[in-house]
C-alpha cells in the first residue's frame, strides 16, 4: 500500500482543517495515511484510527496570552510571553524540516505556502509533491509570487475553484494546475422544513467574511419580519465588533451567537433555518454554502466571492450585485414570504450538493495519484 504524507499546521477549526479530514476521509481505504501536524490541539473535526497522527509541538501559539500581557501592561509577562512566542516559531521551522527530511512516503500533500517552501527545499526529489491552494489571491500580486514561488519542485498545484484553476495555470509552466473542489462527506439523513422564519451563516468572525455588513441587513429583514432570527455560527478576531453591532441594533435577542460548533452540533440550527447567507468579500469555494443546500436550504450571496459564483445559480439561490446590501436584504424577505420559490430553489439545491459528494470527488484524487 502507498503511503501519503498530509502536513498539518494544526486540526482545529477551520475550512483548511476540514479538507483534511475529507481528504483523509476519501483516501484511507486505499493509501496508508500519516499526518504531519504544527500545533497539537484536540482535533475539531473526525479522524479515523487508520490514519498516523504525529504532532510537532505540544501546544498552540501563544499569540492571544501575548496580546492580553500587552493590554494588561504587564511587563514580567510581556518578556515570559514574548520569549514563548520566539521559543515556538523556532521550533516551527525547524521541527518541520527535520520532519520533512525524514518523510519516506510515495507522495507529500501540502495545504499552507509555509510547507510549500519547506517541501521544496528539503524533501526527497523521488516523493510526488502535491500542493493545494485554498485561498482567492484578490490578485495580490505579492502574495501570488509568493505561492507561485514556494512550487518549486513541486509536481502539483491542486485548487479548489475553477477560477483559481485557470488563474494559475495561465502563470505556472513548472507544476500541472488540477481543479479538485472541496467535498461534502455525506448527505444528511434531515432536511430544513423551511417553516421557520430564520437565516444562517456559518464561517470564521474576520473582515474578509463581511459578518459586520450581514448584520445590517438582517437590521433590516427583522424589521419587516419580525419573528425571524440570524443563525451566526463562528467566532474570531471580529466577535467584539458584531457583538457591539448587534447591540447597538437592539439585536441580542433576534441574533444567536453560539461559537465554534461541531457539525452535529451546526446541524440543529440548519434544520431550523430557511435561509442560507453568505456575505464574504472573497471566498475561494463556498463548503458552508454546499453543507446548507445538503439540508435543502437555498443560498443568497454576494457575486463578489467567487466561490459563491461558482456555485450559486438560478436553480438553488441568488446572486447580489454590487454588495448592495438593501438588495439582499430584499431578496431575503421575498423569499421568506414567498414558499412556492422557496420550495422550488430547495428542489434545486439538493441536485447541487450530490455533484459534490465524496464518492464523486474521491475518483478525481485516485486518478491523480494514479498518474505518477
Amino acid at each position: 500500500m502507498k503511503k501519503i504524507t498530509i502536513l498539518a499546521l494544526h486540526l482545529n477549526y477551520g475550512g483548511v482543517e476540514k479538507y483534511i479530514s475529507s481528504l483523509c476521509k476519501m483516501l484511507d481505504d486505499t493509501y496508508e495515511i500519516e499526518l504531519v501536524v504544527t500545533y497539537k490541539c484536540n482535533p475539531a473535526f473526525e479522524f479515523s484510527n487508520k490514519i498516523k497522527i504525529k504532532y510537532l509541538i505540544d501546544e498552540m501559539p501563544n499569540k492571544e496570552k501575548f496580546k492580553k500581557s500587552i493590554k494588561d501592561k504587564n511587563v514580567f509577562k510581556i518578556i515570559k510571553e514574548g520569549f514563548n512566542a520566539i521559543k515556538i516559531l523556532l521550533l516551527k521551522k525547524l521541527l518541520n524540516i527535520k520532519a520533512i527530511k525524514n518523510i519516506k512516503s510515495d507522495y507529500i500533500i501540502t495545504t499552507r505556502e509555509f510547507h510549500n517552501k519547506l517541501v521544496s527545499k528539503y524533501a526527497q526529489k523521488n516523493i510526488v509533491k502535491i500542493a493545494t491552494e485554498h485561498n482567492y489571491h484578490n490578485n495580490d500580486k505579492k502574495y501570488v509570487k509568493k505561492l507561485i514561488k514556494s512550487l518549486k519542485n513541486y509536481d502539483y498545484l491542486i485548487t479548489v475553484s475553477k477560477e483559481l484553476r485557470d488563474y494559475y495555470k495561465n502563470m505556472i509552466s513548472n507544476v500541472k494546475v488540477v481543479y479538485i473542489p472541496n467535498t461534502l462527506d455525506n448527505l444528511p439523513d434531515k432536511k430544513s422544513s423551511l417553516k421557520e422564519d430564520n437565516i444562517i451563516s456559518v464561517g470564521r468572525f474576520s473582515t474578509e467574511k463581511g459578518f459586520d455588513d450581514l448584520i445590517d441587513i438582517f437590521k433590516t429583514v427583522n424589521d419587516a419580519v419580525p419573528n425571524s432570527k440570524l443563525y451566526l455560527i463562528g467566532d474570531g478576531d471580529q466577535a467584539s465588533i458584531i457583538r457591539q453591532k448587534v447591540k447597538d441594533y437592539k439585536l441580542n435577542d433576534k441574533v444567536i451567537m453560539p461559537g465554534f460548533l461541531s457539525q452535529s452540533e451546526i446541524e440543529k440550527y440548519y434544520l431550523k433555518s430557511k435561509l442560507y447567507v453568505m456575505t464574504s468579500h472573497t471566498e475561494s469555494f463556498g463548503l458552508v454554502l454546499i453543507e446548507a443546500m445538503a439540508h435543502k436550504i437555498p443560498c443568497i450571496a454576494f457575486d463578489c466571492a467567487s466561490g459563491a459564483r461558482e456555485i450559486i445559480n438560478s436553480s438553488n439561490g441568488i446572486l447580489v450585485k454590487n454588495r448592495d446590501k438593501n438588495k439582499m436584504a430584499m431578496n431575503i424577505i421575498g423569499l421568506i414570504n414567498d414558499s412556492n420559490m422557496l420550495d422550488t430553489l430547495s428542489k434545486g439545491t439538493l441536485k447541487t450538493s450530490q455533484m459534490y459528494l465524496l464518492k464523486n470527488v474521491r475518483k478525481l484524487w485516485i486518478e491523480l495519484l494514479e498518474e505518477k
